[in-house]
């Protein structure tokens, strides 16, 4: 049974009785984080908490409006989006989150960058520091943050995109045909669900056994990620059904599933009941009594 759990409990706090050594280790402790990988949350600038409600709802539109395009002519068409949907995670991922050591590279940079104030008497007529120029900062920051896209973006084409696709032939894609409709195929949905985790996890080990295994604590990162495979297995279902559709054809229900899944995926991951929970797959009752017996 999959049950959503919250951040691990604390320790006891030391007696008044330990040592000046024991406190000192138990306030540290304290200090910790909840999560030894804790949770992704969206950059507190004003740009990054609208376009990231605003996101999702672009993607969806985008779907929406090349429908009809993609049903009559699917290669093409999915193959021409593909501009537009790197556009709009490059934009989402670069605003609205923080790239893998993005805490410790910023405060680095603004360690850097921050002019020390002078320790002497101040002299007449020279009482003001020099600024550095907000366009120099700017620009400092859109390099900052355009190199760990880049890199991701790469590692998603590169690694993600062909992992998917083989994926994809184990549940179910065609072996022998339609090969240009599954590379396309993954290479949405990778863009959609790892480019953002390579982003803001970088190649943490630990981190990626922890989304292998399903153990991530809840943020709209791996939200959405969540979202596309479990919207992409739902899409498939219309596939097999005589219905006689045109927009059953392979694969444009497990798309446009994939994209709802992620939409859906990021706006849950950010609600406050959600965010920071991990799925804990714990044995319901019966499980536990038939152990028991055994």
């Amino acid at each position: 049974m999959a049950t959503l759990a919250g951040p691990p409990a604390q320790p006891a706090a030391a007696t008044p009785s330990s040592s000046s050594s024991s406190s000192s280790s138990s306030s540290s402790a304290s200090a910790n984080p909840k999560f030894a990988h804790p949770p992704v949350s969206i950059l507190p600038s004003r740009f990054a908490r609208i376009y990231a409600l605003a996101h999702p709802a672009l993607l969806l539109s985008l779907v929406a409006y090349r429908f009809s395009s993609v049903t009559n002519d699917p290669v093409a068409e999915l193959l021409g989006d593909i501009p537009f949907l790197v556009g709009l995670q490059v934009v989402f991922v670069m605003g609205c989150l923080p790239p893998a050591g993005g805490e410790r590279d910023s405060n680095s940079a603004i360690t850097e960058t921050t002019p020390r104030k002078p320790t002497g008497p101040k002299r007449r007529g020279h009482g003001h520091s020099a600024k550095v120029p907000s366009w120099s900062t700017g620009l400092a920051s859109l390099a900052w943050k355009l190199t760990p896209a880049l890199l991701s973006l790469t590692l998603t084409t590169l690694l993600a995109t062909p992992i998917l696709s083989f994926l994809l032939v184990l549940f179910g894609a065609p072996v022998t045909t339609h090969h240009a409709l599954t590379f396309l195929c993954a290479a949405h949905m990778a863009l959609l669900s790892c480019f953002p985790l390579i982003y803001v996890h970088g190649v943490d080990g630990n981190v990626w056994r922890e989304i292998w295994g399903a153990a991530r604590p809840t943020d709209a990162v791996w939200g959405g990620a969540l979202g596309t495979c479990f919207g992409a297995w739902f899409g498939a279902v219309p596939i097999p059904l005589d219905w006689d559709r045109p927009w059953q054809a392979y694969p444009i229900t497990i798309l446009t599933g994939a994209y709802i899944g992620y939409a859906f995926g990021m706006w849950l991951g950010r609600v406050k009941g959600v965010f920071g929970k991990r799925i804990n797959f714990a044995p319901g009752p019966e499980q536990v009594r038939d152990l028991k017996v055994e």
